[in-house]
């Protein structure tokens, strides 16, 4: 088992939440790796990314009883930005081990991918981050089938953006990144052909969120988050099947910083959800996806 055992089971019983979706708020990732694309994610959100020090952030989830999976990010090669790169990931979960699970980042179309892969593994990451529209990559392509199944032999959950881009997001040309690239259905080859793959669809994938519910519906091993979303704007479909029988495979997240981890949690809360299916969709499935055996 990776770094992630640090989190003893009596910290796990006593989570709030587990958040599936974190960036860092400091400058390495608000401004160096954003960049131009900063403003745009502002004005989608309604918000402002104020960068924060990491310690600031470390008090925000630790106060709030909440585990952070914390997300490298590598799309240099599409954008010109500068990584947040999978070893500063690693050092701050090794850091924090009671706040943070690292998730390292990994451009498929780098010619050392695989290499990147397994050297995740022996930082102590556990799981993946990909964007193929900030990466530039179609995840349909056969080329990749020697990447996702690296990534199911080394047993990384993946967390793939679907669905539209807050970065981008009102710009014209929508600053030349491609929406098509993050259907969730992309992904759905992957998912039957390796079923030890776990693939979160985050932020369910809207528009094509009705393809992100047929795929979990379908497939044990594929989940959805539910970061990037004020919990009461998720599609009445989303929340039909977060309620019943899809509860075991959705995650709570917030795409933090984009959104306030606190209002997140209550507008959560107020879903009034029944204990077991609340404390699966906050808590649970997350847990399962890191930690089990």
């Amino acid at each position: 088992m990776r770094a992630a055992n640090a989190v003893d089971l009596k910290h796990r019983e006593q989570l709030r939440a587990i958040d599936a979706h974190v960036h860092l708020a400091t400058e390495e990732w608000v401004q160096a790796s954003m960049g131009p694309y900063q403003a745009s994610v502002e004005r989608y959100f309604r918000t402002t990314l104020a960068a924060s020090p990491l310690e600031a952030m470390v008090d925000t989830y630790r106060s709030a009883r909440v585990h952070g999976m914390l997300l490298a990010w590598d799309a240099e090669r599409f954008t010109g930005r500068p990584p947040l790169t999978n070893e500063r990931v690693a050092e701050i979960a090794a850091n924090y081990p009671d706040v943070f699970t690292g998730f390292g980042s990994v451009d498929p179309a780098r010619p050392d991918a695989l290499a990147r892969l397994h050297q995740m593994a022996r930082l102590g990451l556990s799981g993946l981050k990909l964007h193929p529209t900030m990466q530039g990559f179609l995840p349909d392509e056969e080329r990749w089938e020697p990447f996702f199944g690296t990534a199911a032999e080394l047993g990384f959950p993946i967390i793939v953006h679907t669905g539209t881009s807050g970065v981008g997001a009102g710009m014209p040309g929508g600053q030349g990144l491609p929406l098509d690239a993050a259907r969730p259905m992309r992904l759905d080859a992957w998912a039957a052909k390796f079923p030890t793959l776990r693939v979160i669809l985050a932020h369910v994938g809207w528009p094509w969120h009705l393809e992100a519910l047929a795929m979990a519906l379908h497939k044990s091993n594929v989940y959805i988050d539910i970061s990037g979303w004020r919990v009461r704007y998720l599609p009445d479909e989303v929340l039909r099947e977060l309620r019943t029988r899809l509860s075991h495979q959705f995650l709570f997240g917030t795409d933090f910083p984009m959104f306030n981890l606190m209002r997140q949690l209550d507008d959560f809360d107020a879903l009034e959800l029944p204990d077991p299916v609340r404390r699966q969709v906050l808590v649970d499935n997350a847990a399962h996806l890191l930690w089990s055996e």
